[in-house]
C-alpha cells in the first residue's frame, strides 16, 4: 500500500509506506535467507559514528532505524537495524549481504518499480533521487545514516519540533505519521535507556581501568624505592 501525499514536497516528506514500516519493524516479513544475525552491529556502529557529527537528539537515529529496518535477534533478545533491508510497498525483505540487496533493488528497477526503500534508515529512492551517488553508497550504512540525519535536521528547521520531524520523516499524512511517531518514541525511550546503561558501564570500566593503572604504577614505585634502599 502506497501513501498518497497531499504535501507539495513529497521528496522531503516520504520514506516508507505504513504497511512496510510495520512489517519490517516487527519482523512480520519473512527474511529471504534464514541466517544468524551476524550483521546486527553494522547499523548501530554506523549510526554511532554519525551521531557524533549529527545535530539530532541522542539515540533518535537508533530509534528510527529500529522502526524502519529492525530485526529481532531471539538469542540476544534484542532488536537490531538490518543494513541490507529492501522494501517495496508492503514487500520488505532482509538480505544476507549488501550485494544481494543491491541485486534486489536492480531487479525491482528493471521492472519499472521506483518506490523502493533501502538500508538501515530505509531511505526512499523515489522521493530522494539525489540522496546518493549510486546504489553502493545508498546501501552503505554510514552514508545511509548520514542522509537520514541530514533529512531530520532539515525537517526540524522547517517544523521546529522533533516530534513533527519524526512524523514528517515518514509521511505528511497524520493518519500514517501519528502511529509512526508513537512507535519511534517507544523505541527512542528504550534506546535512551540502553544508551544510558552502556554509558554507565563505560564510565565504570574506565574508572576501574584507571584505578588498576594507578595501583600498578604505585606498586612499581614502591618496588623501585625498596630496591634503591637495598643497594645503599
Amino acid at each position: 500500500m502506497k501513501i498518497k501525499h497531499t504535501s507539495p514536497f513529497p521528496s522531503v516528506l516520504c520514506l516508507l509506506s505504513s504497511a512496510a514500516a510495520t512489517f519490517v519493524a516487527f519482523g512480520i516479513i519473512t527474511p529471504t535467507h534464514a541466517k544468524s544475525l551476524e550483521t546486527n552491529n553494522i547499523c548501530s556502529q554506523a549510526i554511532r559514528s554519525v551521531d557524533s557529527e549529527a545535530n539530532t537528539p541522542t539515540a533518535l537515529l537508533t530509534a528510527i532505524s529500529h522502526v524502519e529496518s529492525g530485526r529481532w535477534d531471539a538469542q540476544k533478545e534484542a532488536l537490531f537495524a538490518w543494513p541490507w533491508t529492501v522494501t517495496n510497498g508492503s514487500d520488505g525483505q532482509y538480505f544476507p549481504t549488501k550485494d544481494a540487496a543491491i541485486a534486489q533493488v536492480r531487479k525491482l528497477q528493471s521492472k519499472g518499480i521506483r518506490n523502493i526503500d533501502v538500508g538501515c534508515m530505509q531511505i526512499n529512492l523515489k522521493y530522494h533521487p539525489n540522496a546518493f551517488e549510486d546504489l553502493e553508497s545508498a546501501l552503505d550504512p554510514k552514508t545511509n545514516a548520514r542522509y537520514a540525519a541530514k533529512l531530520l535536521n532539515s525537517l526540524f528547521e522547517t517544523h521546529k519540533t522533533w516530534a513533527e520531524s519524526i512524523r514528517r520523516y515518514h509521511s505528511s499524512n497524520p493518519k500514517f505519521n501519528r502511529p509512526y511517531h508513537d512507535k519511534v518514541v517507544r523505541q527512542w525511550n528504550s534506546s535512551r535507556r540502553v544508551a544510558a546503561t552502556e554509558h554507565r558501564r563505560r564510565v565504570i570500566a574506565e574508572h576501574r581501568a584507571q584505578r588498576e593503572k594507578w595501583r600498578i604504577e604505585r606498586e612499581a614505585q614502591i618496588a623501585d624505592a625498596r630496591s634503591t634502599q637495598g643497594h645503599r
